[in-house]
């Protein structure tokens, strides 16, 4: 068995520097755009993201991950995905713009009309980026992928930027997603190097379909519960509120994206070459939660103390809404950290069936939580209840990964993260205890926000030390690849 431990080691290392940068990125453009347009203006764009999100879901079918699993495709195969994809994604998008009128009938704002003819191109560039990308993920090009999403982040941040400027309004963000969408298909087609005017071939590939199929289950349903929390916002409360809550609702979802897309591209590709080796993924994802634990853990105790600091920095005075919002939300962040990189599990043992099977009962509690929260016209009380259902969420589906997927017990897979799980419950505790601290609670500036992160940077140091995660930690990062493990064979994968 070739030595997982370095190839997630370099792919992770790879993928931080990228996805770290992309961050940086996307907070200066949205911390510049936030100041130059309202509140209804990211409301508007928001509503719409979300038609745009599962029309997006609908064309993809799950045949991403699917060419990342099966790497005996032969290039026919491949070329003859890549066309499907171009055909599904052009026609859904032009159903898509013609669809504007009933769009805006349903907001109550002919202005979504003009959004959803512009927003039509995201749609199909979306679909026809499938197969390059996955492609190169496939050939754990990770380096190329890196170059290829930061390159697209600045030049569409620009001109998103340059179009505020001139006051164009909800049209600078929706310029900003097409550029996006523009640049990532160019570049990915560039980099990926596959020659798709060959002649295509659809046979040989029924195990492939009933994956993807699988895969597109589960992305529907997942759509659903990410997503309708924004269609009763916006239908209920108007696209002010909604911009509040989505603006809060991504702050929340930066470092979730951010820090397990670190890991999670990397894990797929990788653990899919050793699929048949079960106990060995196993070891290896234990160590993966124990890092997303100790990361997810610092982030979220950071966003839930300093979330007026982190409003204020990134969107200005007039977010003051979204603060208890966002810091609600932030009780999630260590969770949902740790939930995001089950998708690449299951796909790598190749039992999308049991992803698709997870998301089905999280419906269970996300919906009740939303519709009960929307109908309540009070953006606190839906925060707490996605919160309540983000907890439940996690154990449904680690249940299932565990119980079905490996036929081992949860608390196996998570006793290493046991400590550290303890000590970040604590650790939001105190900071609630000094969040009521009104004298605190109240002050803002720049300066107060560094003197948080530091005494909660200490504060968990001591933590880590105290349950043995930081010598865990200092094991994991460090570069103890040799000759001799590269040539084992027999060694257990891990960090």
């Amino acid at each position: 068995m070739s030595n997982v431990n370095y190839e997630i080691r370099k792919s992770v290392a790879v993928n931080f520097v990228g996805r770290y940068s992309n961050i940086v990125i996307q907070i200066a453009v949205t911390a510049v755009l936030a100041r130059m347009l309202n509140p209804a203006d990211f409301g508007v764009v928001a509503a719409v993201a979300v038609l745009v999100t599962f029309v997006s879901f609908i064309s993809e079918m799950g045949l991403g991950p699917a060419v990342v699993q099966f790497q005996d495709l032969k290039a026919p195969q491949v070329a003859g995905l890549f066309w499907f994809t171009v055909l599904v994604g052009t026609v859904v998008a032009i159903l898509f713009a013609g669809c504007g009128p009933l769009i805006a009938r349903f907001y109550r704002d002919p202005e979504y009309m003009r959004i959803a003819l512009a927003l039509g191109p995201t749609i199909a560039l979306s679909c026809w980026v499938i197969v390059p990308l996955a492609m190169l993920r496939r050939a754990q090009r990770f380096k190329a992928i890196v170059s290829v999403e930061v390159t697209s982040a600045v030049l569409s941040g620009i001109l998103a930027v340059v179009a505020a400027f001139h006051h164009a309004g909800v049209f600078a963000l929706i310029l900003k997603s097409t550029a996006f969408s523009v640049l990532m298909f160019g570049l990915c087609v560039a980099r990926c190097k596959f020659n798709p005017f060959i002649r295509p071939s659809f046979a040989g590939m029924r195990q492939l379909y009933s994956y993807s199929g699988y895969q597109f289950l589960f992305n529907l349903i997942n759509y659903f519960t990410r997503n309708l929390d924004k269609i009763f916002i916006g239908r209920i409360m108007g696209a002010a509120t909604l911009g509040i809550y989505d603006m809060s609702y991504r702050l929340m979802l930066m470092p979730i994206y951010n820090l397990t897309h670190v890991i999670g591209p990397a894990l797929q590709p990788i653990y899919a070459a050793q699929q048949q080796d079960m106990r060995s993924i196993f070891a290896s994802y234990q160590k993966v939660i124990r890092l997303l634990v100790i990361a997810g853990g610092f982030v979220g105790v950071v966003s839930f103390l300093c979330s007026r600091d982190i409003i204020y920095l990134f969107y200005g005075s007039k977010w003051t809404a979204a603060v208890d919002v966002f810091a609600i939300l932030s009780l999630s962040i260590s969770v949902q950290v740790v939930l995001a990189s089950s998708g690449a599990i299951f796909q790598s043992i190749g039992r999308t069936d049991l992803l698709s099977l997870s998301g089905t009962l999280s419906t269970l509690t996300s919906i009740p939580a939303i519709v009960i929260g929307a109908w309540s016209g009070n953006l606190k009380l839906l925060s707490w209840l996605l919160v309540a259902s983000f907890m439940a969420n996690t154990t449904v589906t680690f249940f299932v990964l565990a119980r079905l997927g490996f036929k081992r017990t949860v608390y196996e897979l998570f006793q290493p993260s046991a400590g550290c799980i303890a000590g970040v419950l604590l650790l939001l505790a105190a900071s609630a205890a000094v969040k009521m601290n009104h004298t605190l609670g109240e002050t803002t500036s720049l300066w107060l926000l560094g003197v948080k992160v530091l005494a909660v940077a200490g504060s968990y140091w001591l933590l880590i030390n105290f349950t043995g995660d930081l010598d865990f930690l200092r094991k994991a990062v460090a570069p103890r690849f040799n000759k001799r493990t590269r040539q084992s064979s027999g060694s257990a994968v891990g960090l």
